[in-house]
């Protein structure tokens, strides 16, 4: 991976650190004030609306993903010619795959009287909930959807900007307004519907300005399907994959509610939103470098893949194991802080949306190279993945409640996405014995799981009831963390290639922008 490609990655993970612990912070006060003032119900409501909603998002067909793929060698030839014809081909295709999510939402919101029969809830939230979430998604099909050049092109910082910026704004005056409006309900959803607006507007003015070259009306979408394709071979292949991941990112919410009720739910939603930012940190880092696997896998050295396929995987396996086993030992204490300790889930529950989230973070680098590959072959994959995930959800759901539910997506991200996903990568893209993967990942997993039982058994002595104000928390929350970075980090420098390599990366990266600065300011 040259400079260009580390640079583009770097600015990309800076502006995630920035924007995440800026929203780190609001979105904990801010559920706190949401829990006073909407109640566990509307934020349950919300939860589950924005999984319904998933579901009809399956009609993207995965035309993003596919199109992604095709923009990475006309980027590096500086094509625009092709550029402005791939994108307008892209946006006359969401066009229609809005209409058809459109017919879906009117079909399914007839059904919304028996789906949430059992809400306390007037039946017009869930109305207008969900239509503030169609139309916030709309604006990605008709407007929005030219920022995947940005992306493609490792400028997804100037994308974050706008909508991680609109996003804080709007958490703001939302967290303000509830607390002074007579509906608060109706303030947070006119907040909603006008920031997706603002957002939307403003994305397409910085597009303007970024590719001024970008045209795409003069184009007919019937005429660059027969020009293009590919695309379309690759968006029905991609198709299969995406519906596995909405299934496994969506069901589990709706699967939880046919076992429990909307509070659990809510509840559920807790542990979501601190697990959830932490991971949605680390996978925003990790992906700023997916663009850059793209022009890699193009350069065709295959030596070189390998290595900087370690040095990824490594460092990923790392931040993510830190971060992770630090949350299992934090966490329960800042919720009983923070709402107190009848809004506290099970210890095993927590483990299990740990793993779950484990897998999630891990699989970026797999996802990355297959992805540059453009391996979107195995379509018979994410269909065993669905069938897996909705028969074990179902299944031991049914025995254990909303527990059983994660051990049956458990279940089917380690027979695909664990399993299978790095064996086919091995064998189709990197041309290489898969068992050069799996023998060093059951070392790395041996050597974590060791350090996970040592520090529950360290720790345990700790009587965590002496936690009871933020600043206690946090002093508790340093301690662990620092102890287990530097453990990890000498034995993930000393004893893995590629941890060893990313930190030489960082460093000569770090003392050449040092180097460089002078120069720059004059």
């Amino acid at each position: 991976m040259n400079e260009s490609r580390t640079s583009k990655s770097i600015k990309n993970a800076q502006a995630s650190l920035i924007y995440y612990f800026i929203q780190l912070l609001l979105g904990f006060f801010s559920r706190k004030v949401f829990f006073d003032y909407l109640g566990s119900e509307i934020l349950g409501l919300n939860t589950t609306a924005a999984n319904l909603l998933g579901f009809l998002n399956l009609a993207e067909l995965g035309i993003g993903m596919s199109v992604g793929y095709f923009l990475y060698k006309p980027l590096y030839d500086h094509n625009t010619e092709t550029l402005n014809k791939i994108i307008a081909l892209q946006g006359w295709i969401y066009r229609r795959i809005a209409y058809i999510i459109i017919i879906l939402a009117c079909i399914l919101m007839s059904f919304f009287p028996w789906i949430f029969e059992k809400s306390p809830l007037p039946l017009w939230y869930a109305y207008v909930t969900f239509g503030v979430l169609l139309f916030s998604s709309m604006l990605g099909y008709f407007a929005n959807y030219r920022q995947i050049l940005l992306q493609a092109d490792q400028k997804s910082y100037k994308v974050q900007r706008i909508t991680q910026g609109a996003i804080i704004v709007k958490t703001i005056i939302q967290i303000v307004g509830m607390q002074i409006v007579a509906w608060p309900f109706v303030f947070w959803t006119i907040m909603e519907l006008g920031f997706a607006i603002f957002s939307a507007y403003i994305l397409n003015y910085v597009l303007k300005k970024e590719y001024p070259w970008l045209q795409t009306r003069d184009y007919n979408g019937k005429d660059l399907l027969k020009e293009f394709p590919k695309i379309i071979t690759k968006t029905k292949q991609v198709f299969v994959h995406k519906f596995s991941a909405v299934v496994l990112g969506q069901c589990a919410p709706l699967i939880m509610y046919g076992f429990s009720s909307l509070t659990i739910i809510a509840y559920y939603g807790n542990y979501q939103l601190i697990i959830g930012k932490v991971g949605y940190l680390l996978q925003t880092i990790f992906n700023s470098t997916t663009a850059g696997v793209g022009n890699l896998i193009a350069s065709g050295n295959k030596q070189h893949i390998q290595d900087v396929f370690w040095e990824l995987f490594d460092s990923r396996f790392f931040f993510s194991s830190v971060t992770l086993i630090t949350i299992y030992f934090v966490i329960q204490p800042f919720i009983t802080i923070w709402l107190g300790s009848q809004y506290i889930l099970s210890d095993f529950f927590l483990c299990l949306i740990l793993i779950t989230t484990a897998i999630s973070i891990n699989r970026v680098t797999v996802d990355s190279f297959i992805a540059g590959y453009g391996l979107f072959s195995d379509i018979w994959a994410p269909i065993a993945e669905t069938l897996i995930n909705l028969g074990g959800s179902f299944l031991f759901g049914y025995f254990w409640g909303y527990e059983g539910v994660l051990i049956g997506v458990i279940l089917s991200q380690f027979v695909i996405i664990c399993l299978w996903k790095p064996y086919f990568l091995y064998s189709q893209g990197l041309q290489s014995n898969a068992s050069q993967y799996f023998i060093p990942l059951v070392g790395r997993l041996f050597i974590i799981t060791i350090d996970f039982i040592a520090f529950k058994f360290i720790f345990s002595s700790y009587n965590i009831s002496n936690i009871d104000n933020y600043l206690s928390w946090f002093l508790f929350t340093i301690t662990i963390f620092f102890v287990v970075f530097i453990i990890l980090f000498a034995e993930f420098y000393f004893l893995t290639s590629g941890m060893h390599s990313f930190t030489l990366r960082i460093y000569n990266t770090v003392s050449y922008t040092h180097l460089t600065l002078p120069t720059i300011l004059r």
